[in-house]
């Protein structure tokens, strides 16, 4: 109750769960009964209210049912589960405690197997660790993003991850915030078997349990595991400074690096208690708001209104840029970083070679952080073509404009594009001020004319300012934002 009381004061905008539930059905197969149990809350079957009371029926349902020898954990429409239902930190929290539901599942004294399709990322990720076995597609991706959020796991994972994975993957898993390979989860002890994608996973996984029936699953269940591998003091002291380095000023990181302490040096149920303390600190912080907030405002900003559901973002794979300069360097370094070919071009050589200069002391500064290595700054270098001429640009799929702020020079631009680019190119300003319409007036073709606003420093600062245009068409919209 009181970390709905927290969390009500938050501002979310996500999709609202309609009424839910998990389902429970029973199958028999080489004459053992098994229990299939359903996580059903599409399309990503977060665990709402619903989910965690028809779980908790379900797990009832098993333990009256003695014939059951085995249970499987799935989610509807071949999706595992992505989390918390978001919408429910809005409306208040209420039902069945996910971390108790977990215990009562791990306490089960048949083998119970987590089959997971897609994903499994957060609560869904916590969940899946209660299970004795987990199994999953080769593409799923198996994760704990809470950090992101400005948070960390509160149901159990900052307990059970290191338990079965180690403290080292445990903290680049939750503390990086990225998720997982299936390949890489099953190196790492988290996953126990993975199947080709495409194939049915769920006859596969009854078959998995199949192997397991009969066996005693008390060394299945993680809570009673001790840390393995790697786990001093240097370990951590080596967490803080990367987190220090990577994520510079968030509060997230080192309550998690306590909880993966905790997780070494605690009995589990006293490690779980670290977690919850550590878990509502992290909750009532501003900070947690604030990333929350940016974390939704991301989303919402790709819903666009009144774009024709036909249209069709087209792939852009070659850019032309109009300006050498700080801001056309920058954009030409963001679209080499995602392996587009650029032909950048100003007035003269020399002021080409001065952006390239610019852009390859850039890269060179990536390489001596050890964020890039020599092949890759060669690599994105071969990919911006320098130009003094506007004929380069015609097999071009995009051109951004990047010069000052004059309305006449950027008109006088826009025709000579309009004059060399090929049928269907997308013509676009980096303006921040100036008229987009006007702009466009100047060539023939102003539904693919539209403002593309970067922040400067390009190659650094994530938002981009979409700008449509009167007669700007829904193909060119679509294609500037998925870009």
């Amino acid at each position: 109750p009181q970390l709905a009381r927290i969390l009500s004061s938050f501002s979310f905008s996500f999709f609202v769960a309609m009424p839910v539930t998990t389902t429970y059905e029973t199958v028999t197969r080489n004459g053992k009964k098994i229990a299939v149990i359903t996580l059903t809350n599409p399309p990503v079957n977060s665990l709402s209210c619903g989910v965690r009371e028809g779980f908790q029926k379900a797990l009832e349902n098993v333990q009256g049912d003695s014939a059951v020898q085995g249970v499987i954990i799935q989610g509807s429409n071949h999706t595992f589960c992505a989390g918390a239902d978001i919408s429910e930190f809005s409306s208040g929290i209420s039902g069945p405690a996910l971390p108790d539901l977990i215990y009562q599942m791990e306490s089960l004294s048949i083998p119970v197997v987590a089959s997971i399709e897609k994903f499994a990322l957060g609560g869904g990720m916590e969940f899946a660790l209660g299970a004795h076995y987990r199994v999953c597609e080769s593409n799923a991706k198996l994760g704990l993003p809470e950090v992101n959020l400005g948070l960390l796991p509160g149901a159990g994972g900052t307990q059970r991850l290191p338990r079965i994975s180690g403290v080292q993957f445990a903290l680049q898993m939750i503390v990086g915030g990225i998720p997982v390979s299936a390949a890489a989860a099953q190196k790492s002890g988290l996953v126990d078997k993975v199947f080709p994608s495409g194939t049915p996973i769920l006859d596969q996984a009854i078959d998995f349990l199949i192997e397991k029936i009969g066996t005693d699953v008390s060394d299945r269940r993680v809570r009673d595991k001790k840390v393995p591998g790697p786990s001093g003091k240097e370990v951590f002291d080596s967490a803080r400074a990367m987190a220090k380095k990577m994520r510079r000023g968030e509060k997230a990181p080192e309550s998690i690096i306590k909880t993966l302490e905790a997780a070494v040096k605690l009995p589990f149920d006293e490690g779980m208690i670290e977690e919850g303390n550590l878990f509502m600190e992290l909750a009532i912080d501003p900070q947690a708001r604030a990333l929350q907030h940016m974390f939704f405002a991301e989303r919402q900003a790709n819903k666009i209104a009144n774009v024709s559901k036909s249209a069709k973002a087209k792939d852009i794979k070659s850019l032309g840029i109009v300006g050498a300069g700080l801001m056309g360097g920058g954009i030409a370094m963001c679209a080499a970083n995602a392996g587009i070919k650029v032909v950048l071009l100003d007035i003269s050589e020399d002021a080409v070679k001065k952006g390239l200069a610019v852009i390859l002391k850039n890269y060179q500064r990536s390489q001596k952080r050890g964020k890039l290595t020599e092949a890759k700054v060669q690599k994105r270098m071969s990919l911006i073509q320098p130009s003094t001429n506007y004929e380069d640009f015609s097999d071009c799929d995009m051109i951004i404009e990047a010069v000052f702020e004059n309305m006449d020079i950027k008109k006088k631009i826009f025709r000579q594009l309009d004059q060399v680019c090929k049928p269907g190119a997308f013509l676009c300003t980096n303006t921040s001020a100036l008229d987009i319409d006007e702009i466009a007036s100047a060539t023939n073709r102003p539904e693919f004319v539209a403002g593309t606003h970067f922040f400067s420093p390009a190659n650094v600062m994530k938002l981009l300012e979409n700008v449509r245009g009167k007669k700007t068409n829904d193909e060119t919209i679509l294609t500037i934002m998925a870009f």
